[in-house]
């Protein structure tokens, strides 16, 4: 009882919040993590959808908002959870800022619309004849996604949402292009040879199975003649990374 009567009152947190400034580690970490609910419940709010508390780019921006949010509240500023929740919405919002306005190019996985027309706005094209081939491209990437039974709406829904999950998605699919084998099994059995790649990269079943369509999508984007939508995954932040 004496511990959840000191998570709640703000006297106590006030002086905890002291002892913090005077230069107590430990102290600090102990709110940060009796805070996490509260964080990812406001990020939440802000970005109207729930966030997870496990591999969560959006939760590490609200625990260093909070942790900013110690460091600058003073008892003047009033209430210390409403200055908190106050500063991790700015930030939340400065971050979206910043991605809207420095992020041209998107890959495929983020898209949240589940129709034609809403997912050529995501794209930075310049000019008439680019949006005309991106076009094109897109009606063709749909009917290779049907040989596989995949529906574009479906693969907007599974698509993973971290951006880790992502870039290993993007991997696997290069490492199916680049072995022959592991490719012509894929597009004569319509579906993942799992267990090679498996032994080969030594990833989960786990992650092959939540992963299949985004992997399966990746692999078509790749391999075929999709030089708009090949360069969004190459310009991108797992792109990048993979070497693509």
């Amino acid at each position: 009882m004496a511990r959840l009567l000191n998570f709640f009152t703000r006297d106590s947190l006030t002086k905890r919040l002291e002892k913090v400034k005077q230069g107590d580690t430990e102290e600090r970490e102990k709110i940060i993590k009796e805070y996490i609910p509260f964080i990812i419940k406001t990020v939440s709010d802000k970005l109207n959808r729930y966030i997870e508390a496990e591999n969560s780019e959006e939760l590490s921006i609200g625990i260093e908002a909070f942790n900013e949010a110690i460091d600058r509240y003073e008892p003047k500023r009033g209430n210390f959870i409403g200055f908190a929740e106050l500063v991790i919405k700015n930030r939340i919002i400065d971050e979206l800022r910043k991605s809207s306005k420095h992020k041209k190019t998107i890959l495929i996985s983020q898209f949240e619309e589940d129709d034609n027309e809403k997912l050529q706005k995501h794209f930075s094209v310049e000019d008439f004849t680019e949006k005309i081939t991106l076009k094109e491209e897109i009606k063709e990437f749909e009917e290779k996604l049907k040989i596989f039974q995949i529906t574009f709406s479906e693969l907007v829904q599974e698509a993973p949402k971290h951006m880790d999950t992502r870039i290993n998605g993007i991997r696997i699919a290069q490492y199916i292009v680049d072995h022959k084998a592991l490719k012509e099994e894929l597009f004569r059995k319509k579906m993942l040879p799992s267990k090679k790649l498996i032994d080969g990269l030594g990833v989960s079943a786990k992650i092959l199975k939540r992963s299949r369509k985004f992997i399966i999508a990746t692999v078509i984007i790749l391999e075929g003649d999709f030089e708009k939508l090949r360069n969004y995954i190459g310009s991108s932040k797992g792109g990048v990374a993979g070497g693509l």
